[in-house]
């Protein structure tokens, strides 16, 4: 089977790595894959190294759509052939894709973003413009799923398949003293992790309130803020005001989380915007950490309150202070709590699993095709 997948970043993020994860996963012999990125992407050698085929295109990245793009897209997908094209968010791809009357055509939901448009008519007539362009979507979480719906895409035409991350390494006890020591991290200090880009839609705002509240009750705490962005010399000048400069390392973006994954104690994820199925979290569940969540988006599917960790009602700044509490004295809720989230990984959160789905749906989707030389409205897939 010939797939081609369409994505428009530039640099690496969650859509990104959740494709390198997969074609990790994926016997590239049986699904003969090509992805199609902008020229220059950062994601460019992390495919070439899980042995994808790789074309750059000289187009505006982090776009969804540049008409210029659609021409350049035509022409490739025409050369290609695809019987299976996927495209995460690029509309420019989509509409060479209909075009080219590709057999199945895929569009993944990353995001979760509320409507721009509140005329109802206007949400129906968007609706369905992007339900004929695409035969499927796959949203990422029940959450995206949700999005798809208020932006009026057929109901029939969505399904979940939650992000899946790999398994990071697992430490031995040396290498976890010398990563902390690097970090002048104390061998008492409890360690919060945070992996996510600075920007103002992640919640560090009120992160902080629950650290500096955490810091004044005298826990010995260190923070661990991985990720660059927009919102870098603000939070900055943030831990400057709140006298917790000292307490929090800003680490930028780290390309292997794993050693500090492994010397973390808590996965904390605050957002209160585009938060799906966060990989971040599901990477932190592959070694044991419970985490603390804001109740947006996919965060509650992921976190099961009260079993691998907590979730807390966004911008609750005392919520979150109070379960780190009750994580760090009682060790016996912890040590539940850390199996917990090994189990659930395990269970649906990892790779593997979201790679089968994936190959399943493809897989489906095609034969259906080929029997009736259409995709039906309503599809029994993988869901059902």
């Amino acid at each position: 089977m010939k797939i081609v997948e369409v994505i428009s970043d530039t640099n690496i993020g969650g859509a990104g790595v959740l494709l390198v994860n997969r074609l990790k996963n994926t016997d590239l012999e049986t699904y003969n894959t090509t992805v199609l990125l902008p020229r220059g992407s950062a994601l460019a050698a992390r495919l070439r190294d899980v042995s994808a085929e790789v074309i750059e295109i000289k187009c505006i990245g982090d776009k969804s759509f540049d008409v210029f793009a659609v021409f350049k897209y035509l022409r490739i997908i025409k050369r290609l052939a695809p019987d299976v094209i996927n495209c995460h968010g690029a509309l420019s791809a989509r509409i060479a894709a209909k075009l080219c009357r590709v057999p199945v055509k895929i569009c993944t939901r990353h995001c979760v973003f509320p409507p721009k448009y509140k005329n109802k008519l206007l949400v129906k007539i968007i609706g369905k413009i992007n339900t004929a362009l695409s035969d499927r979507f796959i949203a990422v979480a029940y959450a995206a799923r949700q999005n798809l719906l208020e932006l009026g895409v057929d109901k029939d035409k969505i399904t979940v398949i939650i992000n899946g991350a790999e398994q990071l390494k697992i430490l031995d006890s040396a290498q976890k003293s010398a990563q902390r020591k690097s970090l002048d991290i104390a061998t008492d200090e409890i360690v919060l992790i945070m992996n996510a880009r600075l920007e103002a839609y992640k919640g560090h705002i009120w992160f902080f309130e629950a650290v500096k509240q955490l810091i004044d009750d005298g826990l010995p705490i260190k923070v661990l803020l991985l990720g660059e962005g927009s919102e870098k010399e603000h939070l900055l000048e943030l831990c400057g005001g709140y006298c917790i400069d000292k307490y929090v390392i800003f680490a930028g973006f780290v390309d292997d989380v794993a050693p500090y994954m492994n010397i973390a104690d808590i996965n904390i994820n605050c957002s209160i915007g585009t938060e799906t199925s966060s990989l971040a979290l599901s990477e932190g569940m592959s070694l044991g950490l419970p985490a603390i969540v804001s109740d947006y988006g996919g965060n509650p599917y992921m976190v099961r309150n009260g079993e691998n960790g907590y979730v807390c009602r966004a911008y609750d700044h005392n919520a979150l202070a109070k379960c780190v509490k009750k994580l760090t004295y009682d060790k016996e809720l912890y040590s539940k709590m850390s199996k917990a989230a090994v189990a659930r990984f395990n269970e649906e959160l990892n790779a593997v699993a979201m790679t089968k789905k994936t190959t399943a749906l493809y897989d489906n989707l095609y034969v259906s095709y080929q029997k009736r030389g259409h995709i039906p409205s309503i599809f029994v897939d993988i869901e059902k």
